[in-house]
């Protein structure tokens, strides 16, 4: 979900995709055709603007009460901080939204970057996130994609009229 990211993060992250430090297989045509500075950072201000979706993939697996109440307790410790109690991150120091976010995603790229998988990975974020295993991050995926960023959120869409 690229729609309401810091432009600061998405510049890195199409840089860091073209320089080969981030793979992203889906995401190398486009940001390989975008090397000049300005056509980037156009295209970067112009996502960070559009709404965040409130439909995206949330978390659908069993016991989702439970996923999302220890994956609350699990990001208020830690991930809070960074990312902040909305998960909306901090545009000036490229940690990025998470509000809105793909369940699916999220828990493949905390994944990686425990893993060591994911290159570009922030430093302080590798060393958080080293000591949490598979369960806690599929709660801490779960309670970060069902966050709800304010102000930046697309309408809920009324629902068809039946005719």
């Amino acid at each position: 979900q690229l729609a309401g990211q810091h432009t600061t993060v998405l510049i890195k992250q199409m840089a860091d995709i073209r320089a080969g430090l981030r793979d992203n297989p889906t995401m190398y045509p486009f940001a390989a055709t975008l090397t000049d500075p300005q056509e980037l950072a156009d295209v970067a201000a112009y996502i960070e603007q559009l709404c965040i979706p409130p439909e995206h993939g949330k978390y659908e697996g069993k016991d989702a009460d439970k996923q999302l109440a220890t994956g609350k307790d699990l990001y208020e410790k830690e991930c809070k901080e960074c990312h902040g109690a909305n998960g909306e991150g901090v545009k000036d120091k490229f940690y990025p939204v998470i509000a809105g976010q793909h369940y699916k995603y999220l828990l493949r790229q905390m994944t990686e970057i425990r893993d060591g998988h994911r290159r570009n990975a922030n430093p302080d974020m590798v060393r958080i996130i080293k000591k949490y295993n598979n369960d806690q991050l599929v709660a801490i995926s779960a309670y970060q994609a069902s966050l709800v960023m304010p102000g930046n959120m697309c309408k809920a869409k009324a629902p068809a009229k039946k005719k």
